[in-house]
């Protein structure tokens, strides 16, 4: 199967062998390149992008390749939504981290569409082969105190990376990061980074989000904040929007879930991360990655 990707066309499949979209004419293999394999997530007319898998074309070999990821930005009369798939694809570019889906230089570009009535912004990416912690969580798997060290000592670590180029992820959950076949954590989504003056806009997940984030104000501790109640979400099964809050701290109320394994001093940590307050959050990654190491040590 070979997908048009025109978001206009109406019967965007195609025959794998095609060149040209039988419906449209737009043409089924993007920059000489990348031919769309199938569809991500749902395409639906009321989502600024589209996300496929495609294959990538090995000139030097004469055949196909890789599979990788194509986010596709389908309308360019938003600027604040270009100013973010720009932003996304900068970013991506620039960061190297195993724990971070890498972006050739030449991974962004702009795809005309049949008659150059206009021309759509396109980001491919490493294809990361595993599944989400959402799903994880949705089989009912339990974490064992080691592994929600090791899990968290790694987004840390990614996060640190983001950190020291003053980025803010704004959208850290479960559905986000990807545990991949090498046991490795990836983040993923970095359609809302904050970058400089641009981390003002409200973005960001309920129930995830840092307070400070909802209002326009995030700070590179709001990661610590989405990464807290992240865990949460793995150590307990719950959402975290399912617990109350304490009325005189504004703590979460969640430790009574937790496994009788998950010891005292990690679930401190990980209220500390959840701190209503930034600056009663870790101050930056490596206090947190030393914390996690003390634990390591008494396992």
């Amino acid at each position: 199967m070979s997908y048009c990707i025109n978001p206009q066309c109406n019967y965007r499949e195609n025959p794998e062998n095609l060149m040209q979209c039988q419906n449209c004419g737009a043409s089924l293999v993007i920059c000489d390149r990348y031919r769309l394999i199938k569809p991500l997530r749902q395409l639906s007319p009321a989502h600024p992008t589209e996300i496929f898998e495609v294959r990538d074309w090995h000139t030097c070999l004469n055949t196909w390749g890789t599979f990788k990821v194509l986010k596709v930005l389908k309308y360019n009369n938003n600027p604040e939504l270009v100013r973010l798939f720009e932003q996304e694809a900068r970013v991506l570019i620039f960061l190297r981290h195993p724990g971070i889906p890498k972006v050739e230089p030449d991974g962004y570009f702009t795809v005309a569409l049949p008659n150059n009535s206009r021309r759509m912004r396109c980001l491919v990416m490493e294809k990361i082969e595993g599944e989400t912690l959402a799903d994880f969580i949705n089989k009912n798997q339990t974490i064992s105190c080691e592994s929600a060290l090791k899990w968290l000592r790694q987004l840390t670590e990614i996060l640190q990376q983001l950190h020291r180029h003053d980025i803010v992820h704004r959208d850290i959950k479960p559905a986000n990061i990807i545990l991949a076949k090498n046991n490795r954590l990836v983040l993923i989504d970095f359609g809302t980074v904050g970058i400089d003056s641009w981390k003002a806009t409200p973005v960001g997940s309920i129930g995830y989000a840092a307070p400070e984030q909802l209002s326009g104000k995030a700070v590179l501790q709001s990661d610590f904040f989405a990464l807290g109640r992240t865990f949460v979400h793995l150590l307990t099964g719950i959402s975290p929007m399912d617990f109350p809050t304490c009325a005189k701290t504004g703590k979460l109320l969640w430790q009574n879930k937790v496994n009788a394994n998950i010891p005292q001093k990690l679930k401190e940590l990980i209220d500390d991360l959840m701190a209503p307050l930034p600056q009663q959050r870790p101050e930056n990654a490596a206090s947190i990655l030393q914390r996690i190491d003390t634990l390591l040590q008494h396992i």
